[in-house]
């Protein structure tokens, strides 16, 4: 199979030609730093599933309101907005892809991984050095999305991405990507532009999903695609169990990060881990 086939059968997904005009409106609203809780209810009650899931999340145990919530404005009270912002679109865009037939793709573990990748970005862009510092309403929704392509590529080619994902289990010194290109010359990480401008979504989003994993970019955009790299790689480490911050100093240095901003951070996200994975259960 040669990179052209692929990337001509990623973009030949039936879903993929265009978002409907909900789903458009959702990511806008969702990506929009400083929209209001009255302006979000507004967009989240034009889709009623997500509306539903909401407030079921809200009323759940994890979150002690056992039954008391009975509103989207009161459900965003009690998630806050980055949570529900982080729901609406990932339940938006998990339901466009089939992936049950690839049992070794792990749902959970994938939008456990893509809210902590977004929120971690979010919470330290302040701290990167002001002149290299991205815009705020890019880096929420590039982290989220930085690793979309996966998606796509489990549902078109199921049994050649689980061996992929075998192989990497049995093998993880190598690069996902690398198992993948093994055997479709294509990786995720192109999977996610060929989407991404099917979409029509904004260059620096492009180029994260596509240069995330490459700590040594240093093309247009570099700051945006360095951090979401960093906050992708920090956000598996905690999902895997490390007990400490692996701080890539170079990273760190390039952006003018200071080391304990970012440990204060690792740490806070470590507490939250379980908090995410109980959102992210929505998905599987």
């Amino acid at each position: 199979m040669t990179i052209d086939h692929t990337r001509q059968e990623t973009q030949r997904l039936k879903q993929l030609p265009s978002l409907s005009p909900n789903i458009q409106r959702l990511l806008s609203a969702c990506g929009d730093p400083n929209i209001t809780q009255t302006a979000l209810v507004e967009v989240l009650s034009e889709s009623p599933t997500i509306a539903a899931r909401l407030l079921g999340l809200a009323n759940s145990a994890f979150f002690g309101q056992q039954g008391q919530v009975r509103s989207l404005m009161s459900a965003i009270s009690v998630l806050g907005l980055i949570t529900v912002r982080s729901v609406a679109v990932s339940l938006s865009l998990s339901g466009m892809f089939r992936v049950k037939h690839c049992p070794h793709f792990k749902a959970e573990r994938f939008w456990t991984s893509s809210i902590m990748t977004a929120l971690m970005a979010n919470e330290i862009n302040p701290n990167i050095r002001q002149e290299l510092r991205p815009t705020a309403d890019s880096v929420y929704m590039a982290g989220l999305l930085h690793n979309i392509g996966l998606l796509a590529l489990v549902q078109l080619y199921p049994v050649k991405m689980e061996l992929s994902f075998i192989a990497y289990e049995e093998n993880p010194e190598r690069n996902l990507g690398e198992y993948i290109k093994d055997r479709l010359d294509a990786t995720h990480y192109q999977a996610g532009v060929w989407m991404g401008s099917k979409w029509h979504l904004p260059e620096e989003i492009l180029l994260v999903m596509e240069y995330h994993y490459d700590q040594s970019y240093r093309g247009k955009h570099w700051p945006l695609v360095l951090l979401e790299g960093l906050c992708a790689r920090w956000a598996n480490q905690i999902i895997d169990g490390q007990d400490e911050l692996s701080p890539e100093a170079d990273s760190l240095s390039a952006l003018g990060l200071p080391i304990e901003r970012v440990e204060a951070m690792w740490k806070q996200m470590r507490n939250r881990l379980k908090s995410i994975q109980e959102i992210s259960s929505l998905f599987d």
